[in-house]
């Protein structure tokens, strides 16, 4: 590993530190709700990541993810770190069980190499969800969300072989999803 493949995975390992000490640090010890999750279709694509919801009220929710990817199959190599704040507003009597709606964040850094096309850069933006939680016990739940909005790429672009770029060549707003998942989730309390 060359020494700025590792210059970068460092800065990607420090940065995911940093937003899970932020995240920690914003959750209160009086929540009267917790759930921890983990998203089972980013494990499958090698993406680890740990998730926390706290309960506001008998229907809002704060939902914070952190996600970090290494993939490396074939000609297609990937590093990406990505943090989605959500708030979600629940349909039922009972939070964190059936369907909810959420407005989400999405934020993201990452360094792609798809055949032989580089992108190497940041994305931000919004957009809706919908969801539902399917109650397995007392503590337990599967839920299954999915989510499109805009999100703005600001990247350097160039072909696998040649100079990266200097200055940053792709600036633009996008479609997109930003969010798909199959989550457990553990409830503390």
């Amino acid at each position: 590993m060359d020494n700025i493949k590792l210059k970068h995975l460092v800065q990607n390992h420090l940065r995911a530190v940093f937003m899970l000490a932020v995240l920690f640090s914003v959750f209160t010890a009086n929540a009267q709700r917790i759930g921890l999750k983990t998203n089972a279709l980013y494990w499958a694509a090698m993406s680890p990541n740990l998730g926390v919801e706290l309960r506001v009220n008998r229907h809002l929710t704060f939902n914070f993810e952190g996600t970090y990817s290494f993939l490396n199959v074939g000609k297609n190599d990937v590093n990406a770190i990505m943090f989605t704040p959500e708030m979600r507003y629940w349909f039922s009597a009972r939070p964190q069980a059936g369907h909810f709606i959420g407005l989400a964040g999405i934020g993201a850094n990452y360094d792609i190499t798809k055949d032989q096309a580089c992108h190497k850069g940041d994305a931000f933006g919004a957009g809706l969800t919908y969801g539902y939680s399917f109650v397995l016990s007392r503590h337990w739940s599967l839920e299954a969300t999915i989510g499109a909005g805009q999100v703005y790429r600001h990247e350097k672009s160039y072909a696998k072989g040649s100079a990266e770029p200097e200055q940053v060549n792709v600036k633009k707003w996008q479609w997109a999803p930003i969010k798909v998942g199959a989550t457990f989730v553990y409830i503390i309390k």
